[in-house]
């Protein structure tokens, strides 16, 4: 089945409940339910988010009664494109893709001409560092909701931000705090929570993703990722008073079936303009104008059932990188195309200088529901102090 980003129900909608409950401006409508549980005002606020973790895969990974899917309370949707680089910005933003505009992995940049990776900022084919700046940060730099947070009506709200030393978040706002595991992040969050201070506590972790890629959604070993995830969560939150627990993640994932080489494709590639980019699942090409026709008829020949391919003007019109004004990076990032997978495969484009690289045994980026939906976990503790309301 298919899903597409429903701007009113997604992952941004939580940053905005949120910012509402902080007294800070929001762009997006709120959670009704998650604007409930949070009206009761608890001391420390933790918003957790796991990468990949899509709502089917916690509902065949977990037993019924096991933590996460016992305080499930309803599935949202992830923006586009399905990715970490989209869907991460927008949690560290409260904006769409479309305002954002980091829309991917892999990203030309036509003020360095350059396809670069940008959370690790090397050539995105010869891996090399791109050592002159940190190209995304310089380029599309942004406001988190931490500086937001910060300046509370609230008042001595301490943002915090957790996450393992391969996940690079930048102190803007928020005091940040490296771990080597989860469980490890789960015993910070406890020692942040026991502060006397009002907190705001945001913990990224880079599973299930990290283990599905390799091994895929429902295998042994990324089900025993997800059970011990679930387990430590589970122990955190008896441990803990006056704390409302928000998890979710930033996109789910499908097992892939083949990955598609654009490069062993002369007839297609000659279309190019340059080197396709974005995600294998959600690609951009900028094409040649005299070969626009032979392009779509060629792509439609090799990929339909697996691929949906978008205009530039269908993107836009339809708003499928959300509302909002268009930062102007995105319209270099969409290209003059994007396909779109609807399918099990992946698209892959290689370089003469580029080093190989195995195909992933699972993916994100598409429009499969087992990519975009997300679910929506809150967990609220016991409250031993009686909050103060906000008006």
């Amino acid at each position: 089945m298919l899903s597409y980003p429903d701007y009113k129900r997604c992952l941004i909608n939580i940053i905005s409940s949120v910012k509402g409950y902080y007294r800070t401006p929001f762009e997006y409508p709120t959670l009704s339910a998650l604007d409930k549980e949070l009206g009761k005002y608890y001391k420390n606020i933790v918003l957790i988010v796991l990468d990949g973790l899509g709502s089917d895969m916690l509902q065949k990974n977990l037993a019924l009664r096991d933590f996460l899917k016992e305080h499930q309370s309803c599935n949202l949707t992830s923006v586009f494109p399905s990715s970490t680089a989209a869907a991460m910005t927008s949690y560290y933003t409260g904006v769409s893709p479309n305002e954002h505009s980091w829309l991917g992995r892999s990203l030309y940049f036509k003020e360095f001409h350059s396809t670069i990776d940008i959370a690790s900022n090397v050539d995105s084919y010869t891996k090399v560092p791109f050592t002159r700046t940190d190209a995304a940060s310089f380029v599309m730099p942004y406001e988190t909701i931490y500086q937001d947070i910060k300046k509370s009506i609230i008042g001595n709200v301490q943002p915090f931000t957790i996450a393992p030393k391969r996940i690079n978040i930048a102190e803007r706002g928020n005091f940040h705090k490296v771990v080597s595991d989860f469980s490890r992040g789960c015993e910070t969050i406890k020692k942040i929570c026991e502060t006397k201070q009002n907190t705001f506590t945001f913990f990224q972790w880079d599973e299930p993703s990290h283990t599905a890629l390799k091994h895929g959604c429902y295998a042994e070993e990324t089900a025993d990722v997800i059970r011990r995830i679930n387990n430590d969560l589970s122990m955190l939150y008896g441990s803990v008073t006056d704390t409302l627990f928000i998890i979710s993640s930033d996109h789910g994932m499908t097992d892939l079936e083949d990955e598609v080489k654009l490069h062993q494709i002369p007839e297609l590639s000659n279309c190019f303009v340059i080197p396709p980019f974005c995600e294998g699942r959600a690609m951009s090409f900028y094409i040649k104008y005299d070969k626009r026709a032979d392009f779509e008829r060629i792509f439609q020949n090799y990929f339909s059932g697996d691929f949906v391919l978008l205009s530039k003007r269908d993107i836009l019109s339809k708003e499928i990188l959300g509302v909002g004004k268009a930062h102007p990076k995105t319209l270099d990032f969409i290209g003059d195309y994007m396909a779109c997978a609807i399918g099990g495969k992946t698209l892959c484009y290689r370089t003469l200088n580029a080093k190989p690289k195995p195909m992933d045994a699972a993916g994100h980026g598409g429009f499969t529901d087992l990519e975009m939906e997300i679910p929506l976990i809150i967990a609220a503790t016991e409250q031993t102090v009686k909050p103060a309301k906000i008006f």
